[in-house]
């Protein structure tokens, strides 16, 4: 497969928001998270997994290459729906509150549906995927693409996913079970996953691992790291810099970065509490949440990001000025 262009990213990083705005103004045909692994077989087995950029993976490509072609699990990928949240078991539904879940799901699929299917008819791809992190260099190389990673602060993604109720758990068994990733980072996570982890170490354990290894080796994978803070402070140059990135001629107007992402399905940017500039994850996390998430970060040696500060570290890491690290017992290609 030639040509991929890719938005990767952590969830609740703004890759949605990313995706459609940029779709929008240069004419492309949404993929929606490819990898989900409640979607397909090919999903369940590489979702969150560590690839070497020289590893041969057929399955997975062919797989990419279907859903890129318009084959494949199309509900979700261009509804970004899943059969079972439309079609449930008639015995799930025993409660008012599996009703009204029903009703809701229902109710956005409806209303969704005719943007949804407008962008779905044009030609070129561009894909999104929250769970492909570990493999970018894979990707990189072997679609011969061109691949973004969004970062947005732990802190308004760990926020975020609290009020969501994420479940970081069988993530975190994927990485605990996944020798690549511990030969190739020499073992950097095995006392934090081997810990007991409250629920905002896991869900911090679960942000680093899939941001510092992709951001350490994004210059030697030709992967370019944006960071969602500075897509919102200085929108002209770093969308500017976004769009060269994916070989893209527009960048999005001002009225389509203001829209809310399809996935917060909100009327205010969900980053800012109503009535303030300070982003909510400094207002709503307790400071025993902040010390656990920064504790996580001090314990496995990432200082990009510090929940003291609100945005990313001076230093500028673009694609060309990342260093390629060093882990002991690493063999990235």
């Amino acid at each position: 497969m030639a040509d991929l262009r890719m938005i990767a990213g952590s969830g609740r990083s703004g890759t949605t928001w990313v995706q459609d705005a940029l779709a929008d103004a240069n004419d492309l045909r949404p993929i929606f998270e490819p990898l989900h692994p409640w979607v397909s077989e090919v999903g369940n087995r590489y979702a969150h997994r560590t690839l070497r950029p020289g590893e041969a993976h057929p399955d997975l490509l062919q797989f990419l290459t279907d859903v890129c072609a318009g084959r494949g699990p199309q509900l979700w990928a261009r509804y970004r729906r899943h059969p079972r949240w439309l079609f449930p078991p008639v015995g799930s539904l025993t409660t008012r509150e599996d009703l009204g879940r029903l009703y809701r799901s229902w109710k956005k699929f409806v209303t969704e549906f005719p943007t949804l299917y407008r962008a779905s008819q044009r030609r070129a791809p561009l894909v999104k995927c929250i769970r492909s992190n570990l493999m970018l260099g894979w990707l990189s190389q072997h679609c011969d693409g061109r691949v973004v990673l969004m970062v947005r602060h732990p802190g308004a993604v760990i926020e975020s996913e609290l009020r969501g109720k994420w479940v970081p758990e069988r993530v975190l068994d994927r990485f605990r079970r996944d020798a690549e990733l511990h030969e190739l980072t020499g073992n950097r996570y095995r006392t934090l996953l081997a810990r007991r982890l409250n629920e905002v170490e896991a869900l911090a354990a679960r942000w680093v691992i899939e941001n510092q290894y992709p951001i350490l080796w994004a210059s030697a994978d030709k992967i370019v790291v944006m960071h969602y803070e500075r897509l919102k402070s200085a929108p002209g140059p770093e969308w500017q810099r976004l769009c060269a990135a994916l070989d893209l001629p527009n960048v999005p107007n001002a009225a389509a970065l203001a829209k809310p992402s399809q996935q917060s399905g909100r009327s205010k940017p969900e980053s800012i509490v109503v009535g303030s500039t300070t982003p909510r994850w400094l207002q709503k996390l307790t400071q025993t949440q902040v010390d656990a998430v920064q504790g996580v970060l001090d314990e496995v040696g990432f200082d990009l990001y510090s929940m003291r500060d609100a945005a990313p570290r001076a230093m500028k890491l673009t694609s060309d000025a990342v260093p390629v690290p060093v882990f002991a017992g690493a063999a990235h290609s």
